[in-house]
């Protein structure tokens, strides 16, 4: 049944559990975490037909997906980062292994077991590219309880999704077997004014995973996963708001037919052995991850010529560590990280005169190794305290090939950076639901290259950005836990930050990325959860982000500007969330929720907005022994909204808009 778990079978007994969460990389309780943190179960995300990450970042104060063709990336506390980047500020980690680029981000959340998010740097224990935060994705895991699922969803667009998992016993005890798989077709809602199509962001996608769990005895434990996924889809979303191609929502006017196809895969050993006061923990990962596009690189319907983008990326990674076990006054967890990565990029323009073709490959190393180490001391029964520093050295090289009517050119570059990250924090007990706490932490979005458009070896590569986080906050239960509150109040200094500047005379795509800005984001976070009366659950969450440029001069167009005082861009002023479920004791169930996000901006200059947006969805359903039948509604009012505003070198705005109202029915099957 659809009900959520924290429903004992006597509803006048319901209570908030507290949880065990593992993104501290020790199995530590939620309810004492010194950091502001939101995790949701995989009951929480099967009720409100949450079917990726952005999807989920609706429900999570202060953090916003950007979804764009150019690039996803997650947004915490205003945190974000160059359009193009292959790189995110915020770590994106399913079980203990890392999903650097920014277009493996927006992940299909399937057989999970609960997902959390951490705002504020985590680079003590993470490390680079979690300056913003990170996402732990934790996946359900094989074990003696046979368990299987099945589920169907047809929808509006003439989308399709199936999804069918099963786990259990191989061996009673020992040895456990899980399997996944999930489909999804969709014609999109995208339709092109000039093929008179209405398929041309359609979307298949095909993803298989397979976990093997051995448990010899009772100190030893091997968990081993693999996984894969093809997508191919159609990238006609962007459109003109103003010139002579303008369209209206969700409706483009180009020749072309933009497409891409996607194919990740990996897998991962990951080994526990618990002795009486310690578990030693090894995780060997390896990611692949592919991608090639081919895009009308003008958007009309005039012949003038394509864009093609190949990006190839392998990555290897071993950690070790040793944590803590038991209940003591010092708990801790010490380990060394290490990683190698290739990744390999191609850029074409297809022009139809040849003279204005160009094409950039480049060949990147990157490798480095961490130290890390983090203790909690109890002083008291009251007063916690808790340091960590981590030790990060890596090194990138590349190199670049790039042709044009003026020849070939070739430029080389080596960066290399040592770091040191420290955090510290200190929570007070102020009574038994309620607790105080206060920390301090930096974070690190690493340095690289500019894969795409470079034109010499000074505008090749670019340096790390930082940040330090101060932040203080609550966490308090009321009425026998049946009400969650957490509150936390931050400043963020960012130093160093990563910024996309032209580069005076180099001529139609040429860019250089710089460390010439510094910010700074404030702000605050509510997070609320309620059992208030019979089966009814209710939530609610808000973040404000107030983010500002400190100094930024630069020239463009020939032209000095200072964007001081400016927002960030992709940094909405705050998001919110609020929903209820109910669910009646006969199996029928409501589930409701609105959420949404403030005025941002797309650039730095502060000339392409959005104000902000607010989406309705809805739910209902029954459940009957082991079937759910549900009927779900999103964006219930059609609200108009954009992703993602740019202006093309004529001065013309270009948009991608968000998701118009969707609707479906859900089948839903469970032993």
């Amino acid at each position: 049944m659809a009900t959520p778990s924290v429903f004992a079978s006597d509803a006048s007994q319901r209570a908030l559990d507290d949880m065990v969460i593992t993104a501290s990389k020790r199995e530590s309780s939620l309810d004492e975490f010194a950091g502001s943190i939101t995790v949701k179960d995989g009951q929480f995300i099967t009720d409100h037909e949450i079917n990726d990450l952005s999807e989920l970042t609706r429900f999570i104060p202060n953090v916003y997906f950007k979804k764009a063709n150019s690039g996803d990336t997650f947004v915490s506390r205003g945190i974000s980062t160059i359009d193009t980047s292959l790189f995110s500020p915020m770590g994106l980690y399913i079980n203990d292994v890392s999903y650097p680029l920014s277009y493996m981000q927006n992940q299909r959340l399937t057989n999970v077991k609960r997902v959390e998010v951490l705002r504020g740097p985590q680079g003590t224990l993470y490390g680079r590219n979690s300056e913003s935060g990170i996402i732990n994705v934790v996946l359900e895991e094989p074990g003696d309880e046979l368990k299987a699922s099945a589920s169907l969803t047809a929808g509006n667009n003439a989308t399709w999704c199936g999804e069918a998992s099963v786990s259990g016993p191989v061996m009673k005890d020992t040895l456990f077997l899980g399997l996944s798989v999930t489909g999804r077709k969709s014609d999109g809602f995208i339709e092109n004014e000039v093929t008179g199509k209405d398929d041309v962001a359609d979307e298949e996608t095909t993803s298989a995973r397979g976990t093997l769990r051995w448990t010899p005895g009772e100190r030893f434990e091997l968990v081993t996963t693999i996984d894969a996924t093809d997508r191919d889809k159609g990238i006609s979303t962007l459109r003109f708001e103003d010139g002579p191609q303008a369209s209206g929502r969700h409706k483009v006017r180009s020749n072309g037919e933009d497409r891409t196809d996607e194919e990740g895969g990996g897998g991962v050993v990951k080994m526990n052995w618990r002795g009486d006061t310690a578990r030693l923990t090894s995780i060997t990962s390896n990611r692949q991850f592919t991608k090639d596009f081919i895009h009308d690189f003008d958007r009309t319907p005039i012949n003038l010529g394509t864009t093609e983008m190949a990006i190839d990326q392998d990555n290897w990674s071993q950690e070790f560590r040793v944590a803590s076990e038991g209940e003591a006054p010092v708990s801790w967890v010490v380990g060394l990280f290490g990683f190698t990565e290739d990744l390999d990029t191609a850029m074409a323009l297809n022009h139809d005169i040849a003279s204005k073709s160009k094409k950039r490959v480049t060949d990147s190393e990157n490798e480095g190794y961490a130290l890390f180490g983090q203790a909690t001391y109890r002083l008291t029964d009251k007063l916690k305290l808790t340091g960590g520093l981590r030790r990060e050295h890596a090194t990138a090289e590349g190199s670049q090939v790039s042709t044009s009517s003026k020849g070939l050119v070739t430029f080389d570059e080596k960066l290399s950076e040592t770091e040191w990250l420290p955090m510290a924090s200190a929570s007070y007990s102020l009574a038994d639901n309620l607790t105080a706490y206060a920390t301090c932490a930096r974070g690190w979005l690493a340095g690289g290259f500019n894969y795409f458009s470079a034109n010499s070896e000074e505008t090749f590569g670019y340096e790390p950005e930082y940040t330090v986080n101060y932040e203080t906050g609550l966490k308090a239960t009321f009425f026998d836990r049946r009400l969650k509150a957490d509150f936390s109040l931050f400043y963020i200094d960012i130093d160093d930050k990563q910024v996309r500047e032209e580069v005076p005379g180099g001529g139609q795509g040429v860019w250089k990325f710089s460390n010439a800005g510094k910010a700074h984001s404030q702000g605050i976070e509510l997070d609320l959860t309620a059992l208030p009366v019979g089966n009814l659950e209710v939530f609610a969450g808000v973040g404000l982000s107030d983010t500002e440029i400190d100094t930024w001069q630069g020239t463009t167009g020939g032209m000095p500007f200072d964007y001081s005082g400016n927002t960030l861009p992709w940094a909405p002023e705050f998001t919110w969330n609020a929903g209820l479920g109910y669910y009646m004791n006969n199996g029928l169930y409501g589930i409701a929720d609105v959420s949404g996000a403030g005025k941002q901006y797309f650039d730095a200059a502060n000339t392409l907005k959005d104000d902000g947006y607010a989406l309705v969805n809805l739910k209902i359903g029954y459940a009957l022994g082991r079937f759910d039948i549900s009927v779900y509604c999103k964006n219930l009012l059609d609200e108009a909204y954009a992703t993602k505003k740019v202006k093309n070198m004529k001065g013309f705005t270009m948009v991608e808009d968000g998701e118009p109202l969707t609707f479906g029915l859900t089948l839903n099957w469970r032993l």
